[in-house]
């Protein structure tokens, strides 16, 4: 089987380098310009399921391509963002120092220390293992599956994948739009593609 993670395009939020975890932001200008280059692309290809995050800047995203193809979206809330409670809408240059202290502290391990009022990484990472089991068990071999989704939930996929300790997933770039590409055989998960942006090309 094949899964094609996708980030979501971009908001006003990630223009600004706010941090959204479950802020539920919708997609700017250029998010829906990418929405519609990443349907162009994908409606291409054969795929059977499409799988969304229930954040709306998610489902906004998946639209032109299910509209394209004639796939209704299956909204599943392992796919959520992670929640960064308190820290949330807060760009890097308006924390406070301590605050800046410990977000530094958070980016370089994550399985250390938890966002304030926020979810913990070894939940998310229980609840994107619980979706990839799922999905190796409803899903044909020879099948393939969109998942649009969030930048942090596509670093967990794939240090979960390629059996990497989880804090690696900060060092890994997932840009707004861009495809990550896994296929599973053999009782195992096989990275194919990383953060492809080449259909966002002019």
């Amino acid at each position: 089987m094949k899964l094609i993670w996708v980030r979501h395009g971009e908001t006003l939020w990630n223009e600004q380098f706010r941090l959204q975890g479950l802020s539920d932001v919708k997609l700017n200008e250029k998010g829906h310009w990418q929405a519609r280059r990443l349907a162009d692309v994908l409606s291409k290809q054969q795929f059977s399921q499409i799988f969304v995050s229930p954040l709306c800047r998610a489902r906004e995203f998946a639209a032109p391509l299910a509209a394209g193809v004639g796939i209704q979206p299956q909204v599943c809330d392992d796919l959520r963002e992670i929640s960064f409670g308190r820290w949330e809408g807060l760009r890097y240059a308006e924390m406070d120092a301590a605050t800046q202290k410990l977000y530094l502290s958070w980016c370089n391990n994550p399985a250390a220390f938890t966002p304030p009022a926020g979810e913990a990484i070894q939940d998310v990472r229980a609840r994107v293992a619980n979706f990839m089991l799922k999905i190796t068990k409803t899903l044909g071999a020879e099948e393939t599956a969109v998942i649009i989704t969030h930048g942090g939930i596509i670093r967990v996929a794939v240090t979960l994948a390629l059996q990497m300790p989880i804090t690696a997933a900060g060092k890994l770039l997932i840009d707004n739009a861009s495809l990550t590409t896994m296929y599973f055989y053999a009782s195992s998960w096989y990275l194919n593609k990383l953060n492809d942006t080449a259909h966002l090309a002019e």
